[in-house]
């Protein structure tokens, strides 16, 4: 696994655990908005890899966690990416920790192998815009197929999850939340997250974030196909 940070401790990112974070390298989209260009580009990956952690110290340390920690999270940019996640999760889980995974959907098949085999507790996937528009912020033309595979595989799946939007002024409109919400019909958990201008892929990337009133206009529109909607501003 190629990582950069471990955040030693969260009470946020894995809900009902306390966990540490593992942030991953490289990243197969190029969002506009992605708040770290420097781990999601390829020339900019080579020139951080001298300070990646090294996986015999991160298990030494999640060894010394036992009884501080309950969870992994497992996030940013794309971990479906690291051709060695499926061993890194086994030995999370040999250690009896519990494991989240965030993804962007890009691999269903290796989602599916975790879920086989009992190796993620709990799933967060981007649904970043409607099908038939996502390359608008993607900027990277992508088997969409892969993204209703993934849908239809967490959405079955028999763990906890959550899929998660940040909403953009420049794009996001009424129609579009309804379309995004439409196409992950029955999940159980949906979260619109404001956007934030900072330290953007795209330098030029500077859009006005939406008001409280307008993100809840949103978060009606999404009920209707969504069990639980919520807002993380």
């Amino acid at each position: 696994m190629l990582i950069w940070w471990v955040d030693k401790f969260s009470l946020l990112d894995f809900p009902g655990e306390l966990s540490c974070i593992v942030f991953t390298v490289w990243c197969n989209l190029r969002c506009g908005y992605c708040h770290n260009p420097d781990f999601v580009l390829p020339d900019n990956i080579k020139n951080l890899s001298k300070n990646l952690i090294p996986e015999n110290i991160f298990f030494n340390f999640l060894e010394k966690r036992k009884w501080l920690l309950t969870g992994v999270s497992i996030c940013w940019w794309e971990p479906t990416m690291q051709k060695d996640l499926y061993d890194f999760c086994q030995k999370v889980k040999n250690m009896w920790f519990k494991v989240k995974l965030d993804t962007n959907w890009v691999n269903p098949e290796i989602i599916q192998k975790l879920l086989d085999d009992n190796l993620l507790d709990y799933i967060a996937m981007d649904v970043k815009n409607p099908l038939d528009n996502y390359q608008q912020i993607t900027w990277i033309v992508e088997n969409m197929n892969n993204y209703k595979k993934s849908i239809e595989i967490i959405k079955n799946s028999k763990i906890d999850y959550e899929f998660r939007t940040t909403i953009i002024s420049w794009t996001h409109t009424e129609d579009s939340i309804e379309k995004i919400s439409k196409s992950i019909f029955g999940a159980k958990k949906y979260f619109l997250q404001n956007f934030r201008s900072s330290n953007t892929l795209d330098k030029d990337f500077i859009w006005k974030c939406f008001s409280k009133n307008e993100l809840i206009n949103f978060k009606e529109i999404a009920s209707v196909n969504v069990w639980n909607v919520a807002i993380r501003y």
